[in-house]
């Protein structure tokens, strides 16, 4: 992979990392919800759902970490900047 490959796969991450974290938000938001209609079954379905979510999340940062560690001129690249 050379640093133009890094930038785009960078600028993937960066996109996805902003859907997921959306998703992290709404999940837990319904699973509050879903408690507070008495519904523990959803609401652990959404926190599971949240949970993987997260995993995944901490996953992606850990790949930046790695690209960041190989290319070190991304620290600071504008495609981390939202």
């Amino acid at each position: 992979m050379n640093l133009a490959q890094a930038r785009l796969f960078a600028a993937g991450l960066a996109e996805y990392i902003e859907t997921c974290t959306a998703s992290i938000e709404i999940a837990q938001a319904r699973a509050f919800r879903a408690r507070a209609d008495k519904a523990a079954k959803r609401a652990k379905e959404l926190d599971s759902e949240a949970a993987t979510l997260r995993r995944e999340l901490y996953d992606m940062y850990r790949q930046i970490d790695n690209m960041t560690a190989r290319f070190p001129e991304l620290r600071g690249d504008t495609v981390f900047r939202t």
